[in-house]
């Protein structure tokens, strides 16, 4: 777990990244955003406003609200892990169906 490596701004960023998840974000007490898939809302993350590092624990929390491992968070989040691998990930999870 990588989670001192990074920041709140690191993971809205890489989130709303459209090569990697394309998520857009409403703004509130803190960001909001849904991964969609075909125009289907398929995993909501919320990440906290400001530019402060990660704890442990809502580092984890951010990487099962997006259905991944901690391990899978940190290759996303250090750009191995791209949107089509992202998908294929929910696929095998049973969360979207494979393109025709």
């Amino acid at each position: 777990m990588k989670n001192a490596n990074f920041s709140t701004q690191d993971v809205k960023s890489c989130c709303e990244n459209e090569s990697k998840l394309g998520v857009e974000f409403r703004a509130g007490k803190e960001f909001n955003g849904w991964f969609k898939k075909d125009d289907k809302k398929i995993c909501r993350i919320t990440v906290p406003k400001g530019r402060k590092r990660i704890g442990k624990g809502l580092y984890r929390s951010m990487a099962r609200q997006l259905n991944l491992t901690t391990g899978q968070f940190d290759e996303l989040l250090e750009c191995p892990l791209t949107k089509y691998e992202y998908e294929k990930i929910l696929y095998e999870k049973g969360l979207i169906k494979k393109d025709q």
